[in-house]
């Protein structure tokens, strides 16, 4: 199998793997320590030859390392990430992000992208943040999913391009209803508590000469690298689990606990709750099936 070094580079210029670019996100490259220094608005922090990623605010950057011997493995090529990330000071907006109020400061990171196709953001996924992407100053849907903090098989992922003009928002939780104890608030991913910070992937579609801002609410985000692809023909993989793979749809491995629920709610596909006779494809304590 290839492996390719990412830490050792400053700013990936334009690389191939089937026609995807790999931005490796490397504080060190471009100055950044593991004490947080001052970052000018516009700073870029990574380019390929389709996308742009930079500081949009004046903040204070370090460089923080995702951990040694870590590799994502993206159409069946290893990338260590051993070394790479980045980290603002500054908070991102919290509850104004999801209200839909664009924010004016924070750790903010700004993607330009000059071809049509798809990014997929690759981060350090943690406990009970959230994150918000937006297109040209307005907030659009994402696809999330994340690893477990203890690194192992299971992923949380959510497909949040189907939540567009849901109507099942539960006043009581503040968030569109998904099963027991979980609430998204559109684009807003609500996660469960973890041990520790794992993997996690943000991808949504992107567009030529478009801007697109992506942050943490009420956090700061730890960026890491970007894969830039004019088709949906990525596979992301960790050492542990997948966290994406062309056609990835629906909820899945959204539970509260290991013991099952005889009498727990039923979902369909789009998250709304269903009676238990409800045909087709049904969700109950996480798991899918089909009911005839």
């Amino acid at each position: 199998m290839k492996k390719i070094l990412l830490s050792a580079v400053a700013v990936l210029a334009a690389m191939s793997v089937n026609a995807q670019e790999i931005g490796g996100l490397d504080g060190t490259a471009v100055g950044l320590t593991s004490e947080a220094s001052a970052v000018t608005a516009g700073t870029v922090l990574a380019s390929t030859e389709n996308v742009t990623c930079s500081a949009l605010y004046d903040d204070n950057f370090k460089s923080t390392g995702f951990g040694d011997g870590y590799a994502f493995t993206i159409n069946g090529t290893d990338y260590s990430v051993s070394g790479l990330g980045v980290q603002g000071s500054t908070n991102g907006p919290g509850t104004a992000a999801s209200e839909g109020t664009y924010p004016t400061t924070g750790c903010i990171y700004r993607f330009t992208v000059a071809k049509d196709g798809y990014l997929y953001v690759l981060h350090k996924g943690s406990n009970n943040k959230n994150y918000v992407v937006w297109e040209e100053m307005a907030r659009i849907p994402y696809y999330f999913a994340m690893e477990d903090g203890a690194q192992s098989s299971t992923v949380y992922s959510y497909d949040l391009t189907e939540l567009e003009g849901a109507s099942y928002y539960d006043e009581e939780i503040g968030g569109y209803f998904i099963t027991e104890g979980y609430a998204i608030q559109q684009p807003i991913q609500y996660i469960p508590s973890f041990t520790s910070a794992g993997a996690s992937i943000i991808k949504f579609p992107v567009y030529e000469g478009c801007r697109y801002d992506v942050h943490a609410t009420g956090s700061k985000m730890t960026l890491v690298s970007y894969i830039f692809s004019e088709a949906d023909d990525v596979t992301v993989t960790t050492g542990f689990a997948t966290l994406y793979a062309p056609g990835t749809s629906g909820i899945s491995n959204v539970t509260v606990n290991n013991a099952e629920d005889a009498n727990a709610p039923y979902y369909n596909l789009q998250g709304q709750r269903v009676n238990k006779d409800a045909k087709g494809i049904l969700i109950q304590n996480g798991k899918k099936f089909i009911n005839k």
